[in-house]
């Protein structure tokens, strides 16, 4: 009997101290001289832009197949337009963008279009600066007087804005857009070149 309670004795005290000792030990904390580091993306994947904007489009000349460089006989209009993009990566974003276009003959008669495009672009970052540079590939509705027709649309563009805040950011852009008409004859087709300037404002969410 004696030598059970000795043994327990024993077992109870290397117990207590092989507590006593893991409770000694330090929880692993941050030191105040090592603060966390935390990395900063100022686009990071999967973050998501509202653009809307409003600008000029300057018609340059037309093109047909038999000459480079027609006169347009069009006056510069306005254009709105507004877009929804998302980044695939911290710089690759893809997107849509849709325009209303308004341009004045000089015969006094409404030329109207509306492209309507897939978006591709790529934006480099300095500071608060973005810089985002791409393509617009897709199709347009014209319309003057009793012509209506679709065509094909491309847009290239570069741009830039600042980011004001985490929700908002304001900036401009300037494009070349190509719009081909399809006509069934070929001595008809055109293909109109615009320059555009605008500026717009974007929503980040």
């Amino acid at each position: 009997m004696r030598k059970l309670l000795f043994l327990l004795s024993c077992s109870f005290i290397v117990f207590v101290g092989a507590f006593a000792q893991d409770a000694e030990v330090p929880q692993e904390t941050p030191s105040a001289s090592e603060p966390e580091v935390m990395e900063f993306k100022p686009i990071r994947s999967g973050d998501k832009y509202i653009k809307l904007g409003i600008g000029l489009g300057v018609p340059l000349f037309n093109t047909s197949n038999k000459k480079f460089a027609i006169p347009t006989k069009i006056y510069p209009g306005p254009r709105i337009f507004i877009g929804m993009h998302f980044y695939v990566t911290s710089g690759l974003s893809l997107g849509g963008d849709i325009s209303f276009e308004f341009y004045t003959t000089i015969g006094k008669n409404l030329y109207f279009n509306v492209p309507i495009t897939f978006t591709i672009a790529y934006t480099p970052v300095y500071k608060r600066w973005r810089f985002p540079m791409g393509i617009g590939i897709g199709g347009l509705f014209m319309s003057y007087l009793e012509n209506k027709t679709f065509g094909m649309y491309i847009n290239p563009f570069a741009s830039f804005y600042y980011q004001y805040s985490p929700d908002w950011s304001f900036g401009g852009e300037l494009n070349w857009a190509i719009a081909t008409e399809f006509r069934k004859n070929i001595n008809y087709a055109r293909a109109n070149n615009n320059l555009g300037i605008s500026f717009s404002v974007r929503y980040h969410y």
